[in-house]
């Protein structure tokens, strides 16, 4: 019956007597079980060990069990930090490696992943990879049973910053839109945009992970990209994307919605001046100083990430707003 939690025979057969039949000093134990007091002895301090049981202070010392939904909930959360810490220390390791092992020959820039279980850890991989950014496509198909993605709290709050674009479907997702307001609570800068090409989770410029099987939600291959030329393309694909989507806020009933990125007074400023106006004479037109212009047209390309007048003009047109 507890076989699987690492216990062995004599230390179930103990445990189970002290959970159906009470509280027993251990030479009574030794009666009950038919067991000479060694052998049972040993399979109380092993019970003890693992959390299953305590002893009552002398005198009349007690072996009294611990209840099973206590006792397996403490050897459950044991085993995961365990396991969180070897998680860490393959990570250390991989870092490590891939440090010493200077370029990377041309057959190991691209790893091939199959399997949704194993596309599932190799999308944990690229997060715990990330240092510093997170880029990430969000498309469908979506996975039926998405959910909050715990990893991503963590990284979040060890400092990780993540930018997400979601497809304009997500948001008639019900659980897909209830995890992204959790992101969005705890940092996400999330985007919205038509028709996103790809799927895609990037994390810095080290790590990229790619589907292939576009076909199904449970997305049974991918790649994982390296850095090399096809990471940088990816990390193009996604700032282009990234510049064309409209901010995502979220609402007052926990829902989320597009901002509205630019309003109708400096839509009307930018309309101006794409039709040719100087700062001075738009600012004549619409009653405020030439610095107020230079300030507000510095805001707008800040917001959409424009690198100069011209683009901020075309991405303005892109998105509708002219």
């Amino acid at each position: 019956m507890l076989g699987t939690t690492g216990l062995g025979v004599d230390e179930e057969t103990a445990y189970l007597d002290l959970v159906r039949r009470g509280a027993a000093a251990p030479a009574d134990l030794c009666r009950r079980l038919g067991r000479p007091l060694p052998d049972v002895q040993r399979a109380i301090d092993v019970l003890l060990a693992e959390g299953f049981v305590h002893r009552t202070p002398p005198p009349g010392e007690l072996i009294v069990a611990v209840p099973p939904e206590l006792a397996v909930d403490q050897l459950v959360r044991r085993q995961e930090e365990e396991f969180e810490r070897i998680r860490k220390a393959a990570y250390r390791l991989a870092a490590e490696a891939t440090r010493q092992g200077g370029v990377r020959r041309t057959e190991e820039l691209i790893e091939i992943v199959t399997g949704e279980a194993a596309v599932a850890l190799a999308f944990d991989r690229v997060q715990r990879t990330a240092r510093a950014e997170m880029r990430e496509l969000v498309a469908p198909p979506y996975v039926a049973t998405a959910e909050v993605n715990r990893t991503q709290l963590d990284r979040q709050g060890a400092g990780v910053t993540y930018r997400v674009v979601y497809d304009n479907s997500a948001l008639a997702d019900a659980v897909l839109a209830a995890s992204a307001v959790s992101h969005v609570r705890a940092g996400e800068q999330a985007r919205i945009a038509d028709g996103l090409p790809t799927k895609l989770a990037i994390a810095d410029r080290e790590l990229a992970l790619l589907p292939l099987d576009w076909a199904t939600p449970a997305q049974d291959a991918a790649l994982l990209v390296h850095a090399c030329s096809l990471l940088d393309a990816l990390v193009a694909l996604f700032e282009t994307v990234w510049n064309r989507a409209s901010p995502l806020s979220v609402t007052d009933s926990d829902g989320l919605k597009p901002e509205e990125a630019m309003s109708a007074e400096d839509r009307h400023l930018l309309s101006l001046l794409v039709a040719g106006l100087t700062d001075d004479a738009a600012g004549t037109r619409l009653g405020i100083s030439r610095r107020t212009v230079a300030r507000r047209v510095q805001q707008l390309m800040e917001q959409t990430h424009s690198r100069s007048r011209l683009q901020l003009g075309w991405h303005a047109r892109d998105r509708g707003w002219l």
